[in-house]
């Protein structure tokens, strides 16, 4: 039997209620980790309603209200782990925030979950560029120009890849 306390209501529960809502939690847990279900899909969010996190989180963070932003892409990234743009948005954050080493770590995710897209590369760079991490930068832009090339869709990151590219050979040589 567990007894907790909630504000000043106690609530007791049975061996056999603690016991179903241990299996309830490891049948959730199994969906997301063996299944590949997102977590917002196991708790009964549909589709609309993280879209429309997303979007107030979108709209925080074009109103430069980067803090309440991340109150919205923090939750939403444990409930959507598998999609880049939302760890992209919580590096997006950090960086405005001047937080380059935080926006690293949400970068990182993102590029493992889509290393095609060039965008979460870019913005690293552009962060080990603040911290003065050039030869790390320098990295990040030869990838760039690596996976962007003939993808018309990333030809302005491209372009500005090559540039940051050329200031940053000649800071390093």
């Amino acid at each position: 039997m567990t007894t907790t306390a909630q504000n000043t209501e106690t609530i007791t529960t049975t061996e056999a209620e603690d016991e179903a809502a241990v299996e309830l939690l490891t049948k959730a847990l199994e969906a997301v980790l063996f299944e590949g279900k997102p977590m917002w899909e196991v708790c009964g969010w549909s589709e609309e309603q993280i879209e429309g996190l997303y979007n107030t989180g979108y709209h925080l963070y074009q109103s430069g209200a980067y803090d309440q932003a991340l109150n919205v892409f923090r939750p939403l990234s444990l409930l959507d782990s598998g999609e880049a743009r939302n760890w992209i948005a919580l590096g997006g954050c950090h960086q405005m925030k001047g937080e380059f080493e935080q926006a690293l770590q949400f970068y990182g995710n993102a590029m493992m979950i889509d290393p095609a897209n060039p965008s979460p590369v870019f913005n690293a760079l552009e962060c080990n560029l603040a911290l003065k991490k050039y030869p790390e930068a320098k990295s990040a832009a030869e990838y760039i120009i690596a996976t962007a090339t003939d993808k018309p869709e990333h030809a302005a990151l491209l372009v500005r890849a090559k540039v940051l590219l050329g200031a940053i050979e000649s800071k390093i040589s």
